[in-house]
């Protein structure tokens, strides 16, 4: 970590206050790193632009000053022609005419030469665990909360990080009461609100800054305080944003300085992890995968995040889990990036120990969905027939809030450890109620599933009553739109009312009610799987 003289002396100055600078010092030379802080030494032939000397001697004759040129110019250092050693001189009596001394920097202090000393090297050492500190947990793969943790006493400013999914991935703790909008905002509801987020993400808002932090042409109503921000790309891949609201008194010169360490710790974290499970996941996957992390999620929440990802809230989808003996990080890889190559509209990510495929279905294949995905998976996983793999299917659902459901409908068919034949398709819908139909007892197991006036229709078998049956599944499977109704079954549209209120009548139905209409459609698909013709 670079550790400059300005971050030193900021530290040191705002923990002991009854010392002041009395000369300046070059832009340059506060910029320059340290790599430690010495006592001045008797004899300077090795004196060094990359340490902090320390002393109590204020006066300087004209041929040390020329001897310590000399050494400077003949370090190694490229930089040494135009950087001083720097020095400082603890001392209570202020000398009358320091001009002879130019890289020398005067404290007036009440310590003693070693307590100024020893705070100092207090100082340095400070910056150097926290490097060390930050270094450990990029080790440990460890979260961004515990960056903010590590990072908060040190910047003393509160920072927001979050992903372009609008999630607030950490937050510091540290300012519960900071009165300030976009700050309690992502903290109570656990992202950024859009206004926010356009603010941040709007064209080179990250690298036109002016001097004061804010945004060039932003109206300095919208931020009660200047910030810094910075998106964190990692291969060209949109990782995260760090936002620092910058409320501290200290200059921005210094923050901007342990804003950057703090930034750099967080990009190389996402580095290390991305040779592994960041890998090959995109925004829109993270997204997913925080629906599937947080299963109640409220629809409107979803509505608002979503509005950064490539997907649409309404929509015919599907959920696919597949699973195989494809274990191995590598050659999993692989296998996904097969898939996307080949399956282009879809979101495709590893999740827990199986891939979940997010397949945006055409338009009027909702009714043979099954015979759809068989034709266009077999070709892309022809090559695959001897790993074992096995596709597990959702129904099909109609917007991105439903995910999760979707999701554990797969997951839960993959739990049955059905026996698989040649066939490695699972149907969520074919299989559920034949898995609770076989586990009932045979013995009249019709009976204690199907509503009673399905079965007299069925038992009366005349041709009233099984014209009855035809007319009241297709009116249920079309969702009662009549002219559907009548269009399926050739019939006019105003037979098909006469029969509906017939069967109403007849059989005490209220068809109004879902609970209704639900238990006569789970009564069809009983007698279905029970193979009742």
């Amino acid at each position: 970590m670079k550790i400059t003289l300005e971050m030193v002396l900021t530290k040191f100055f705002a923990e002991f206050d009854n010392t002041k600078l009395l000369t300046s010092i070059s832009d340059t030379q506060m910029q320059h790193a340290l790599q430690g802080i010495q006592l001045l030494p008797r004899h300077m032939h090795n004196l060094s632009v990359d340490y902090l000397y320390v002393t109590d001697q204020f006066y300087y004759s004209d041929k040390i000053q020329k001897t310590l040129a000399s050494q400077l110019s003949d370090t190694k250092n490229s930089n040494s022609q135009n950087i001083d050693a720097s020095i400082i001189v603890l001392c209570e009596n202020i000398p009358d005419n320091n001009d002879s001394c130019p890289n020398i920097i005067f404290i007036q202090t009440k310590l003693e030469l070693a307590e100024g000393f020893n705070a100092l090297q207090k100082v340095y050492a400070e910056f150097i665990e926290w490097g060390r500190q930050l270094d450990f947990a990029i080790f440990r793969n460890a979260d961004f909360q515990e960056f903010i943790d590590i990072s908060e006493e040190m910047i003393a400013c509160p920072i927001l990080i979050y992903d372009p999914a609008l999630k607030l991935l950490a937050y510091s703790r540290m300012y519960p009461g900071l009165d300030d909008r976009i700050f309690q905002t992502a903290i109570a509801n656990g992202y950024l609100d859009l206004e926010t987020v356009k603010y941040f993400e709007k064209d080179k808002i990250f690298a036109q800054m002016d001097h004061t932090g804010s945004a060039v042409g932003e109206p300095d109503s919208f931020r009660m305080h200047a910030d810094f921000a910075r998106a964190i790309n990692i291969r060209n891949e949109l990782a995260v944003y760090c936002i620092l609201l910058y409320t501290s008194k200290h200059s921005r010169s210094y923050i901007n300085q342990l804003y950057q360490i703090f930034c750099n710790s967080i990009e190389h974290l996402l580095e290390k992890q991305h040779s592994d499970f960041l890998k090959n996941r995109s925004v829109t996957d993270y997204f997913l995968m925080d629906l599937l992390d947080n299963p109640d999620t409220p629809a409107a929440q979803i509505r608002e995040r979503i509005y950064y990802n490539d997907l649409d809230y309404e929509g015919n989808y599907i959920v696919i889990c597949l699973h195989s003996d494809i274990k191995q990080k590598p050659s999993e890889n692989y296998f996904i990036q097969l898939l996307r190559n080949n399956m282009i509209n879809c979101r495709i990510f590893a999740y827990h120990d199986g891939i979940v495929i997010l397949y945006h279905l055409p338009k009027f294949r909702e009714m043979d969905y099954r015979d759809y995905l068989r034709d266009q998976l077999h070709h892309i996983l022809k090559d695959f027939s001897d790993r074992s793999i096995t596709l597990y299917f959702s129904k099909p659902f109609t917007n991105i809030g439903q995910f999760a459901e979707a999701y554990q409908q797969a997951e839960n068919l993959y739990r049955m450890k059905l026996p698989v034949s040649d066939d490695i398709y699972c149907f969520y819908e074919d299989h559920w109620l034949q898995n609770l139909i076989h586990t009932t007892p045979q013995t009249d197991k019709t009976f204690s599933f199907c509503e009673p006036c399905l079965l007299q229709m069925l038992h009366a078998d005349t041709k009233k009553s099984r014209q009855q049956l035809e007319i009241l599944y297709a009116y249920l499977r079309c969702d009662r739109k009549l002219t559907d109704v009548a269009n399926k079954l050739g019939m006019h549209r105003n037979n098909v009312i006469y029969h509906v209120k017939r069967i109403e009548e007849d059989f005490h139905l209220n068809l109004d009610d879902p609970d209704v209409r639900l238990r006569l459609l789970m009564s069809f698909e009983v007698l279905k799987f029970s193979n009742i013709p």
